[in-house]
């Protein structure tokens, strides 16, 4: 159990993997049009959990939702309509941890940290001292009235942010995968204050006006009812 929960950060268990997958083909996505998408997607929701489904439902024909998955406990399911290829089904939220941030005491014993290629870390999960880090950069980061990041995925249920829980996404491997991940960067500076707040995204370090952000995108249809799945090796 505990090697299950670290061999992702192992070089050997990483190398060999790599090898495994690296003739996989992978599809090519236009990280111009995710990003555009992003600043859209945040600049249009509003406060209301529901509201924000069915502008998912009416903007992308689909929605999605956490369900008990028979692969591990919980997972992410498309809830109604199809997700098109090339959609945005998820946002991996959590803090991100800039190259030389302190993440060891939170990385024990926690299979939610996501490895950039650039060795940024996108620490997802919810509870114990990784909530509290999240929370507290949260309250440091708000300006005046305005949140600058949204801490409703915390509770795993009435996302106000209804894409935030890509950390909850089940791995699939290389055959059954139907999303891949794509790492973009964010200018603030391009969404509003007061919609910040459905960003489920916060620098751990000093606040910057660019923020690293990892979505979850659909490389195939995937139909109501179906558990959406990715592959750790699948990254654009």
């Amino acid at each position: 159990m505990v090697f299950n929960s670290y061999k992702r950060k192992l070089l050997p268990w990483i190398y060999l993997n790599f090898i495994k997958y690296a003739n996989a083909r992978q599809p090519v996505i236009d990280t111009s049009h995710l990003i555009k998408t992003v600043y859209n997607q945040i600049n249009n929701f509003v406060d209301c959990p529901k509201t924000n489904l069915d502008y998912i439902w009416e903007a992308y024909g689909f929605t999605s939702g956490i369900r008990d998955s028979d692969l591990h406990n919980r997972g992410v399911f498309v809830t109604r309509g199809v997700a098109s290829p090339g959609c945005i089904v998820g946002y991996y939220p959590g803090s991100v941890y800039r190259p030389g941030d302190s993440i060891f005491i939170q990385s024990i014993s926690n299979s939610y940290i996501f490895q950039c290629a650039d060795g940024i870390f996108i620490d997802g999960k919810h509870n114990g001292m990784s909530g509290m880090f999240y929370k507290s950069c949260s309250q440091r980061n708000r300006l005046g009235p305005h949140m600058t990041c949204d801490q409703s995925w915390l509770g795993l249920k009435n996302l106000v942010n209804p894409l935030a829980c890509g950390q909850i996404v089940n791995n699939g491997g290389n055959k059954t995968s139907n999303v891949s991940y794509c790492e973009i960067d964010i200018d603030l500076r391009k969404i509003s204050l007061k919609q910040r707040k459905f960003i489920p995204n916060v620098l751990h370090s000093e606040p910057s006006p660019n923020l690293r952000m990892v979505v979850l995108v659909a490389t195939k249809n995937i139909p109501e009812g179906s558990e959406i799945l990715s592959s750790y090796f699948s990254v654009c």
